[in-house]
Parts: structure tokens; sequence; C-alpha cells
């Protein structure tokens, strides 16, 4: 079908899919488990769980849009990704910058990733 999405966005929304669920599970019940492996001192966990809800609302997001598979309908979940991202880029970049745990690098290059899968595909689906 012509408006069907290609086979790289539905593996970039498999792929987020499934890393939204883990760190959406991690952040929303083992907060503090988790930012003890990178020696980060919880102050409050409120913000941490909030970030685990909201991985988990986008993950799941990226498994109804890899299950709809048609592009008018995955569009404004892709738009949507896309802004998130670059917020979230913004904020972890920042973060980083302050001096938090280099090992918090590694939730960074996951964002950036993102960022260029979905703006990639997004323009690439858009012709």
């Amino acid at each position: 079908m012509a408006n069907e999405i290609s086979k790289g966005l539905k593996y970039v929304l498999l792929i987020h899919f499934v890393l939204g669920i883990i760190i959406g599970v991690v952040f929303l019940f083992f907060p503090e488990e988790y930012c003890a492996l990178f020696g980060i001192a919880i102050t409050d966990h409120g913000v941490y769980r909030l970030i685990g809800a909201a991985s988990l609302a986008l993950g799941f997001s990226s498994y109804l849009a890899y299950k709809n598979s048609q592009w008018d309908t995955v569009k404004l979940f892709v738009q949507m990704e896309i802004v998130w991202l670059i917020g979230a880029n913004i904020g972890m970049l920042w973060w980083l910058i302050t001096g938090v745990s280099p090992m918090m690098w590694v939730i960074e290059v996951m964002f950036i990733f993102f960022t260029v899968a979905f703006l990639f595909f997004y323009f690439q689906e858009n012709k």
C-alpha cells in the first residue's frame, strides 16, 4: 500500500517500544536502585516516577503506531515524538553539563539516536 510506513520506521518504532517499556518500568518502580548505579542521589522520587510514566506512555504509543503502519495515522505520533525528543535532548545535555554522572550519556546517546531516526523517517515518509 502506498501510504504504508517503511520497514525502517517500523523497526525504529519497535525498538522505541521495547526501550520505552524497560526504561519506564525502571524509572517508575525502581528509580532509587537505578540512580544508585550511577551515583546519583535522589531528592525527589516523584520526578523520576513521572519520567517512568512518560516513557511507558511514549513506548506504548510506539507499539500502537507500529501496529497501525499507515503514515497518515503514524505521522502525528512521529511529530509528537520529535518535539519531545528535542526538549529531552536540551534538558539532558543541560543536566550532563552541570555535572551529573557521565554514565547518563548512555541515555543521551539513546535520545540523540531516536531524534535523528524520527527526523529522518519523518522527512522520508512525508515525500
